[in-house]
């Protein structure tokens, strides 16, 4: 499709082709058995335009289009899965997160960058399994320690319903069944999103809440320790809390 991280800018973006596509030679088009360029599969190649309006440079996205002719390519070309020039390899950092389950997910979206849809998921479902065991979760298989993260509180339960889509893809890819389901770039994008929600809940959002806690009591103490909610109610004139009953001396 017509979308990809942009190699110039790292954004996941629309890209717009702004000049038609081109029939490159057959030397680059793949071959028959034969060894002979397969003329049912000629490569086109165009220029798009990034739609990030920081960005706006030009990338090349090229394919083999099913017996198509010059006439169609310019439709045909957008649709299909492209391969792009420059590639983006994208390594975002996971803050708070240990660091070798941080360099896990981490290398889960480089693979992603450059289209290894399965690499991508395989490490996502690691990150899963490691994170559970870094919460002192062990026993049992991953869906096993999901539930467990869930009953423990460290995951709602809506997290734990949607981990599992990773489970059932990892496990196909981990267990060698690669040509069951083949695996798109868009599924594998939404498996690393579930991925980093995950690393945000268990450790990322409450390393936050708790440093804006500390922050809170540091100023706390610096101003002498007053403490604004133990400061007594403020209560109607006359009104009597000694507990004597009203009208008795």
């Amino acid at each position: 499709m017509a979308s990809t991280i942009c190699g110039w800018c790292g954004d996941r973006t629309h890209m717009t082709m702004v000049l038609d596509p081109y029939l490159l030679p057959e030397a680059v088009w793949p071959t028959t058995s034969y060894g002979l360029p397969d003329h049912d599969r000629p490569v086109y190649m165009a220029a798009f335009r990034c739609s990030n309006e920081n960005c706006s440079r030009l990338s090349v996205g090229w394919a083999e289009l099913y017996k198509a002719v010059y006439a169609t390519a310019k439709i045909k070309l957008p649709q299909v899965e492209l391969q792009w020039e420059p590639i983006a390899i994208r390594r975002p950092q996971f803050a708070d997160v240990p660091p070798e389950i941080g360099a896990t997910a981490s290398e889960a979206h480089a693979c992603l960058s450059i289209g290894a849809a399965r690499g991508a998921v395989a490490l996502a479902r690691a990150v899963v399994e490691a994170t559970a065991k870094a919460k002192g979760i062990t026993v049992g298989g991953i869906q096993k320690k999901i539930n467990a993260l869930r009953d423990s509180g460290v995951i709602s339960p809506l997290t734990a319903d949607t981990s599992d889509q990773i489970r059932q893809d990892g496990n196909s890819i981990a267990h060698g069944d690669i040509g069951d389901e083949p695996i798109s770039t868009e599924d594998a994008e939404a498996i690393l999103e579930f991925m980093d929600a995950l690393l945000d809940e268990v450790f990322q959002r409450p390393s936050k809440l708790q440093r804006l806690q500390s922050r809170h009591q540091e100023r706390k103490e610096s101003n002498g320790g007053a403490d604004s909610s133990a400061v007594a109610p403020v209560t109607a004139a006359g009104a009597d809390f000694s507990g004597a009953p009203i009208g008795r001396p």
